[in-house]
């Protein structure tokens, strides 16, 4: 083809029936509804957005851009340190690099100040943002604002998570709801019922308040999350008579998909979050360590800080106020999100405000339930943890964030059980390699993603011979692997020729289950199985000393 006839070329308009005809023909006989994914919002998912679909629903993208102050967004990255000098040294330090806020987090057992530090620390506040977060009002970091005049301390610009002084942005974070599990609907729906209270008691409260977002790794939906809030916010707004001045909404990556396992796995899951933190339009953002589970160092709070500074240098998506506008599928999302946070807000406001925010966490828990059942059978992905799990990853006894709820817990403590009561675990495959090697490499992700790191045999055809190199290797756990037909024909023999001390279970589900158990068969492994119950049970086998 020249030149001239490929500038000519016109493509054929393929619309979307066309696509879902050619769509259902290459899945063999499936339905087309496999290709709808549901959420945990009760969204499904299509596997094509078009302009039909965005016409069936308000575009929200002028609203959004109009609701944002700026473009760029600032680097609040958490200063660590175990004492105030510590800290000082450590903020000095990442302020000159790149972070552009002072960021302290505090705890029950937070450090004591001099007088000297404070004002120290006085100093740098009047020169930069801050964002603070105190566990109770006794935290001696806010002994600092008594150094300031008044007039001083207006023109301090500054957040306050918790406990804060009548100065600067008081912060509704949604992260307590978002840890137990909460859906984005949830957190949408919580901020606003929080926003409610503070409007309740405040007539002015429009300027002196901010919303803060934990963002998962559900790329496309934590950017809907964040731009549905800027449409709730000016609707919440007009509710409550206010005026609508744009909000701050500041955004940490969430530690709910941190692991202690294979840690490295988590900067993946931080830079995901950062920029669809960045492309849902936030304005302060956070990105952990990929280690703050086990302790952070210098190389891994710089690399944090760095996400940032690439995304932005790189990117250039600080330039555009609104980087997602006029994809169908982000508007489509947002639209949903709008529509059903709007919908359980009105329905939570009408209950008793005591009980407004337990009914919300009550949603989030159930919600959280449904994450670990899928996470458990393997129908949802955590990786390096409940898929490609690392054998030789030790969980670390330091616990930072211990009052976070993780999805990787369940897998972290069945790692840590095993390693301190070792469990000699092999996986026993019969037949021709080609054929039982697929199945004997699932046992063998399955048990590692439990804890275990089981020992592959060779392929054996003969109940004698394997038996021989079960004891010799001195082997407490056994799965037999082998396609259906061979285990048909050789288990219930490999059964008869056990010493019934080893725990025996078999790679698949079959029939004669039942049977097999009177002649001394454990349990089963096989696809879509609940693996955390499955470890557990082989737990309390392993504690009866079987």
């Amino acid at each position: 083809m020249s030149i001239n006839e490929m500038k000519s070329a016109i493509f054929q308009k393929v619309s979307f029936e066309t696509w879902k005809s050619i769509a259902v023909s290459t899945l063999k006989g499936k339905p087309f509804e496999k290709l709808i994914t549901p959420t945990f919002e009760g969204i499904d998912l299509q596997p094509l957005y078009t302009a039909e679909h965005l016409q069936k629903t308000m575009n929200f993208s002028m609203v959004v851009s109009n609701a944002k102050q700026q473009t760029r967004w600032l680097l609040a990255q958490r200063t660590y340190g175990n004492s105030a000098r510590e800290f000082l040294h450590k903020a000095k330090e990442q302020l000159k690099l790149g972070n552009e806020m002072i960021v302290y987090v505090g705890s029950s057992t937070s450090f004591t100040w001099s007088e000297d530090e404070l004002q120290e620390l006085a100093a740098l506040l009047k020169e930069h943002p801050f964002y603070f977060t105190t566990a109770n009002s006794n935290d001696e970091i806010t002994r600092v604002f008594s150094l300031f005049s008044m007039q001083e301390l207006e023109g301090l610009y500054g957040y306050f998570v918790g406990t804060s002084p009548s100065i600067g942005r008081t912060v509704v974070s949604t992260s307590e709801l978002h840890h137990a599990g909460g859906s984005a609907v949830h957190e949408l729906t919580y901020a606003l019922i929080e926003l409610s209270k503070i409007a309740n008691s405040q007539a002015d409260f429009t300027s002196k308040v901010a919303v803060k977002f934990s963002v998962d790794t559900n790329f496309f939906m934590e950017i809907a999350k964040l731009r549905a809030f800027r449409v709730l916010w000016k609707a919440f707004s007009k509710a409550y008579d206010a005026p609508p001045v744009p909000i701050v909404i500041l955004a940490e990556n969430s530690l709910r998909s941190y692991s202690k396992l294979d840690s490295n796995v988590n900067l993946l899951r931080a830079g995901n979050a950062a920029f669809s933190a960045v492309l849902g339009g936030a304005d302060i953002i956070t990105v952990h360590p990929h280690d703050v589970l086990t302790g952070s160092t210098a190389i891994s709070e710089r690399i944090a800080r760095n996400v940032q500074l690439v995304i932005r240098e790189e990117t250039m998506v600080n330039k555009i106020m609104d980087p997602a506008a006029g994809s169908y599928y982000v508007e489509s999302l947002t639209a949903e999100l709008i529509e059903q946070a709007w919908t359980l807000f009105l329905t939570v406001l009408e209950l008793n405000p005591d009980e407004q925010t337990n009914y919300i966490l009550t949603l989030a828990k159930e919600v959280q339930v449904k994450r670990e059942q899928e996470l458990a059978n393997r129908k949802a992905s955590l990786i390096g943890t409940n898929i490609y799990a690392n054998p030789v990853d030790e969980v670390s006894e330091t616990i930072n964030g211990s009052n976070i709820e993780r999805l990787a817990q369940p897998y972290e403590q069945l790692r840590k059980h095993f390693t301190d009561n070792p469990l000699k675990t092999a996986v026993v495959s019969f037949g021709i390699l080609k054929d039982v090697k697929p199945r004997a490499d699932f046992i063998k992700g399955f048990l590692q993603a439990g804890g275990l790191n089981p020992k592959l045999s060779p392929v054996f055809t003969t109940a004698v011979d394997a038996w021989h190199w079960v004891k010799t290797n001195k082997i407490e756990y056994v799965v037999f692997a082998a396609k259906d037909e061979v285990v048909n024909d050789v288990f219930p023999d490999f059964l008869r020729q056990a010493d019934h001390k080893t725990i025996i279970d078999v790679a698949g589900k079959f029939q004669d289950e039942n049977v097999w158990k009177e002649l001394g068969l454990n349990g089963t492994i096989y696809a879509g199985q609940n693996l955390v119950e499955k470890m557990e049970h082989l737990i309390e086998i392993q504690k009866k000393g079987k």
